[in-house]
């Protein structure tokens, strides 16, 4: 059971309010997604949270998106909180062009 003084209630950019940990640091700009997710940019270290919310409706770490650029290439690294790699529909979420075999992986369609 979550205590109430061990969170805080933080404003998304729309006006929302949301509860999280104490430990929690508002950055530049938060944002609510959609499947109970928000993004906490920090504009300076170009770092993107993302926060899930648990049964308690306190939103947890999930993970970090840095973005950056290399010459003309767009950059992303992504690092999970969770142990385990970090997935989206079954599929390895990492460093954007790199996997393990050289081939990238393809999501197919549930259709039959």
């Amino acid at each position: 059971m979550v205590r109430i003084k061990d969170t805080q209630l933080v404003e998304t950019v729309t006006g929302t309010w949301l509860r999280f940990p104490n430990s929690f640091k508002k950055f530049n700009c938060l944002v609510e997604l959609p499947g109970h997710l928000t993004m906490n940019i920090n504009s300076k270290s170009g770092s993107i949270h993302i926060h899930k919310k648990d049964s308690n409706n306190v939103y947890q770490p999930l993970g970090e998106l840095t973005l950056g650029n290399a010459g003309n290439q767009l950059q992303s690294v992504v690092h999970g909180v969770q142990a385990g790699p970090m997935q989206h529909g079954g599929v390895p979420i990492g460093t954007l062009g790199t996997y393990e075999n050289g081939e990238k992986p393809v999501r197919q369609s549930d259709a039959s």
